[in-house]
């Protein structure tokens, strides 16, 4: 019979569609398939399969790409479910200005589902070009009900958030900005380096002038050998626009601070390059020129132990596999406590340093999240949703330490009436036919709420 023949030629199909997925999950370029050494590979491993052209390559990873396409979009008409949506942009070196948008929801089965919906060129970075792109794309994925959108600090922002609230009908449109944490965080965070810019401006210019080349980092691999230092890694540049790249920076070279020293013995061109290096000092400020100083170690040592929390509470906040939403008013009043108690922190004799940069950095908190009338409700209406927090007296606790009695009364009773407002236009939805037999399967980790400042301040 033909039957055989019939399922053979449906496995060559899917081998093909396999190789498509796999070139686009890889990221590959499609001239790969026709490089020698792969057509070898493949003519040993299944001597039957025969490797497509890059042609017939493209037009089919185009083909799966609109294919999955267009199953999304079904899935978003069919479902309504109500989405919540992150979005950023982008200068390229050609001056393009690039948005990529990106859709959370959770579907039937109550699982959280992340995509990246559109990375589209915009006319630019002004808030009503922004608004008109993302209105154009909403009614093109046949999206209706949006919770939130994510943005950054950028003024812009507001323009285009304005614009959405007027495009978009539904009624909890009113809270549809949410501020990025994470964002906020880089923020916060930035300010204090700039305090911090002397001994961190040392530390990268001697992994600068280490790494100029394959001799000098010879030289430093040997300096390490002979302090006997123990690391799986070496030193590395940061990116400057990268908070979290300096604090993964600083905390891998203060390991090395023992062979930066045995490297100013071995080298005679290392102190008097790096002396050369950097801004001419102003009036009344340091230096910053020069290798390393003993103090520098130091106060990297400490800085090092305060960026390390604000590390982990990044990567917490930008979990996507699970829902963070219900931690954010607790993860802000952590950075509140923290500043507070930092701002009062004495060492080395020399603590006005360290009180001065958790001043600044205070000030920029209190311009995002000082006041609580301009931040979503959302983020109080999450907080109440955790079943940890609820409207318990640690939630109560925590927004009156945090706020101030006065003030944080009333945002105990405004949360309350949009909290009971909120299940009102959900009960007019959707009723009773929502499964409650149904638990989500991705949860945050426990460690990391369980071992903030906030929750250890009150037990």
């Amino acid at each position: 019979g033909t039957a055989s023949l019939v399922n053979h030629l449906k496995i060559c199909q899917k081998n093909h569609a396999h190789i498509c997925s796999t070139q686009s999950e890889l990221t590959y370029q499609v001239s790969e398939d026709e490089k020698e050494g792969f057509r070898l590979f493949m003519a040993k491993a299944c001597p039957r399969f025969t490797v497509p052209s890059r042609t017939t390559m493209y037009r089919d990873i185009i083909a799966i790409y609109e294919a999955e396409k267009a199953m999304l979009r079904k899935y978003f008409i069919e479902s309504r479910q109500t989405v919540c949506l992150t979005t950023d942009t982008w200068t390229s070196k050609r001056q393009q200005s690039y948005m990529v948008l990106t859709a959370h929801s959770i579907d039937s089965g109550w699982k959280l589902r992340k995509k990246i919906i559109n990375f589209v060129l915009v006319d630019g970075h002004k808030g009503d070009d922004i608004g008109k792109s993302l209105e154009k794309l909403l009614i093109e994925w046949g999206i209706e009900r949006v919770c939130t959108i994510t943005v950054d600090n950028a003024s812009s922002n507001d323009t285009c958030l304005a614009y959405m609230k007027r495009s978009l009908t539904n009624a909890r449109s009113r809270y549809l900005g949410m501020r990025c944490v994470a964002h906020i965080i880089n923020l916060v965070v930035q300010d204090g380096l700039k305090i911090m810019c002397h001994p961190r401006n040392r530390i990268r210019s001697a992994i600068k002038f280490v790494r100029a080349s394959p001799t000098r980092l010879d030289l430093f691999k040997k300096c390490v050998q002979l302090s006997k230092v123990v690391s799986k890694g070496l030193i590395n540049i940061d990116v400057v626009t990268r908070w979290n790249s300096t604090f993964i920076m600083l905390e891998t070279a203060e390991k090395f601070e023992r062979a930066f020293e045995q490297y100013a013995l071995q080298d005679p061109n290392y102190k008097t390059e790096l002396e050369k290096t950097g801004p001419e000092p102003k009036p009344d400020t340091p230096d910053q020129r020069g290798p390393p100083t003993q103090s520098d170690w130091v106060y990297v040592r400490e800085f090092k132990q305060f960026l390390q929390h604000f590390y982990l509470l990044t990567n917490k906040v930008s979990g996507t596999k699970y829902v963070t939403a219900n931690t954010f008013l607790e993860d802000i009043a952590d950075v509140h406590f923290m500043l507070g108690e930092w701002s009062d922190h004495v060492i080395c004799g020399d603590g006005e340093i360290f009180k001065c940069m958790a001043t600044k950095m205070k000030t920029k908190y209190e311009k995002y999240w000082g006041d609580p009338e301009k931040m979503n409700k959302y983020i109080f209406i999450a907080a109440i949703l955790d079943p940890r927090t609820k409207e318990s007296h640690f939630f109560k606790d925590m927004i009156e330490d945090t706020y101030g009695s006065i003030i944080g009364k009333r945002i105990l009773t405004s949360s309350d009436n949009e909290f009971v407002s909120l299940f009102g236009e959900y009960r007019e939805l959707y009723g009773t036919n929502t499964p409650r037999e149904l638990a989500s399967q991705a949860r945050p980790s426990a460690n990391a709420s369980e071992n903030s400042l906030v929750r250890s301040r009150y037990n």
